[in-house]
């Protein structure tokens, strides 16, 4: 797609660009180094696209492997691994997962939870809020991913499932994001049989909301 080629193109581009300073052009050592840290930096997005397609490709082909899990380890797996990152980020980050059981694909749920969170992170400044939080309703189990960071243009809501689609362009290739995120939890929210909300408001914070239906929640 022209999506795709796009988003190649830019990285592909610096690196050529990069690697033809360094092997034509005398550099101080200094000027060496951010050369070289460019050239890696932008590899390292390529290879992070290349895993999100792979993973895109394989959700489309390959069988769920469901089976019943406590959120409590999924609350447990989630805090573990957001609090240094919380921190580091200086945010105020809260997991919070009423008690069920889950008939899932564990690591592809997962995968789902640590987008929503990463996308929340990068969207919210030093001191802000992010919550995940599980709740048990009558008709499922509802997910709600919180935050008080940009928030997302009305009019750009409805397109930021699509793969490669990126609010905020510049910021998101600056902190290595993919694009292609939030497409990938919409395929695995489904693929469950579930469904996935977004409401934002600019300036005031995003909340994602995931409803897995009763069937997929275990007594």
């Amino acid at each position: 797609t022209t999506a795709f080629a796009h988003e190649l193109k830019t990285p592909l581009t610096s690196i050529i660009g990069y690697a033809d300073m360094l092997n034509s052009v005398d550099m101080t050592e200094e000027e060496k180094r951010e050369a070289y840290y460019y050239i890696y930096s932008q590899g390292k997005r390529l290879e992070n696209l290349s895993h999100k397609l792979l993973e895109l490709e394989t959700v489309e082909k390959n069988p769920l492997k469901k089976k019943t899990i406590s959120t409590k380890e999924l609350e447990t797996n989630l805090r573990t691994t957001m609090r240094p990152i919380f921190a580091e980020k200086k945010i105020k980050g809260k997991i919070i997962l009423e008690k069920a059981l889950l008939d899932v694909d564990k690591e592809l749920v997962l995968s789902v939870f640590y987008n929503l969170l990463d996308n929340a992170i990068k969207a919210v400044e030093e001191g802000g809020f992010v919550l995940l939080k599980g709740t048990c309703l009558a008709d499922g189990y509802e997910v709600k991913v919180t935050d008080d960071g940009r928030g997302i243009p009305e009019n750009e809501i409805h397109r930021i499932t699509e793969a490669f689609y990126m609010v905020d362009k510049s910021r998101s290739r600056k902190e290595g994001g993919a694009g292609i995120g939030m497409a990938l939890c919409q395929k695995i929210v489904v693929l469950h049989g579930g469904k996935i909300e977004i409401y934002s408001k600019l300036g005031e914070g995003t909340i994602i909301r995931i409803l897995f239906p009763n069937e997929g929640v275990k007594e």
